[in-house]
């Protein structure tokens, strides 16, 4: 049971770190191509590759040999990873069961700081009194914000009415609108929770801070898409607001500790046309499916490479023989049979052309003189023949073994 939670931590621990690295090198210049938006879309590659990794793991998935070959690098990490030997006199499995506790017990602490953490932040928040849609916080340093997660509510300031004038009210509450409709507190939570199971990885809680960031950006892209000509307010609307004094937790703060100064410049760049946003979205699309399949194929089995049954009839030098193989696809299989003529040897390699017919390269060898090199396509079930002269002939037939 250790030894499984530890291989699980370690393989999601070496994926994440790969897609991590991958995107915080590319997110900038998705950015500067694509927009804001599509560059916030490629962290849907950290779930996805996660996800895969525990498909690959805990299912029968099995992967081609020549895709294992690409990722044997991260296959090598993963076992090299977990030593069988004893560490300090102890044996291993005592220090599995020791890591596997250990780790347990630093997520659940962290699980708890994060709820205690929520708590607190609410408790700060005071009595929430109800303006329609929008609850008014009852301090003037907390909010505008998106708070809570199943029923998330936006809340602002007690002062908001007399700090914001009306236009940059109707941009903070748009920018908080998207956080409703793209569902952002849910994918907080996630990403804490991502935090707390990989605790130990310093990439993930690097990528938690570039991933509200963006978060924020692309709300801020979604708003000035929407009101184009209003960006000296909304900027004003971002110097006006505090800095909150608590932890972001999953809740969605207007400003609280994301760089105003990255923010304000992202409002200066010329948004992306549509054909942009568009290509833009089908390489996020085709990068979120690579780091995926990536990541089941560097935890999946290999491919069990097919076997054939291979009946033959050899007439060499006068003598006959039957001899029937149990023939394992792309490994070399040969028969040898002596007669008056001398000592003749037919090769056999099989590689499989469809689901009905094999390729079969055979090399007929005289007193290891090679002879003929002939190829053969054979469906399965069915004969072929080969001749040289009248000294050699072969007949063989192909066909799937019984299980």
């Amino acid at each position: 049971m250790a030894n499984d939670i530890l291989h699980t931590l370690l393989a999601a621990s070496l994926i994440a770190g790969a897609v991590i690295a991958l995107l915080c090198a590319a997110r900038a210049p998705l950015r500067r191509a694509f927009g804001a938006a599509v560059a916030y879309m490629a962290w849907a590659a950290v779930p996805i590759a996660l996800a895969a990794t525990a498909l690959a793991m805990l299912s029968t998935v099995r992967m081609p040999a020549q895709v294992q070959q690409v990722v044997a690098p991260l296959r090598h990490l993963a076992s090299a990873g977990l030593p069988a030997a004893g560490i300090a006199g102890m044996p291993w499995q005592q220090w599995q069961t020791w890591l596997a506790a250990a780790w347990l017990a630093v997520a659940v602490a962290m699980l708890a700081w994060y709820g205690v953490a929520h708590r607190r932040y609410r408790k700060q928040l005071g009595p929430l009194r109800r303006d329609g849609s929008l609850y008014h916080s009852m301090h003037t340093d907390e909010g505008p914000a998106v708070v809570g997660l199943w029923r998330p509510v936006i809340v602002v300031p007690a002062d908001f009415a007399a700090r914001y004038t009306p236009q940059e009210q109707q941009l903070i509450l748009a920018h908080e609108a998207v956080h409703l409709r793209r569902r952002d507190p849910l994918m907080n939570a996630l990403c804490a929770l991502l935090q707390c199971a990989l605790w130990f990885h310093p990439l993930v809680h690097l990528a938690a801070r570039r991933f509200r960031l963006d978060q924020e950006l692309a709300c801020d892209a979604a708003v000035m898409h929407a009101h184009p000509g209003l960006k000296r307010s909304y900027a004003d609307a971002m110097l006006k607001t505090q800095m909150s004094t608590q932890a972001a937790l999953i809740h969605c703060h207007w400003q609280s500790t994301h760089p105003l100064k990255e923010r304000i410049m992202q409002l200066q760049q010329t948004p992306p046309t549509r054909l942009r946003r568009v290509f833009g979205r089908i390489t996020i699309t085709a990068l979120v499916a690579a780091c995926g399949y990536g990541a089941m194929a560097a935890n999946a089995g290999v491919a069990s490479p097919d076997k054939y049954m291979v009946t033959m009839k050899l007439s060499a030098g006068g003598e006959s023989s039957s001899p029937a193989l149990l023939v394992q696809e792309g490994v070399q299989a040969a028969v040898t049979s002596t007669g008056k003529g001398g000592k003749w040897c037919t090769e056999l390699m099989l590689t499989k052309a469809s689901a009905s017919s094999v390729f079969v390269k055979a090399v007929i060898k005289h007193d290891d003189r090679v002879i003929s090199s002939p190829g053969l396509l054979v469906p399965i079930g069915e004969t072929a023949t080969v001749g040289v002269d009248d000294q050699f002939k072969l007949q063989l037939a192909v066909s799937k073994p019984r299980d």
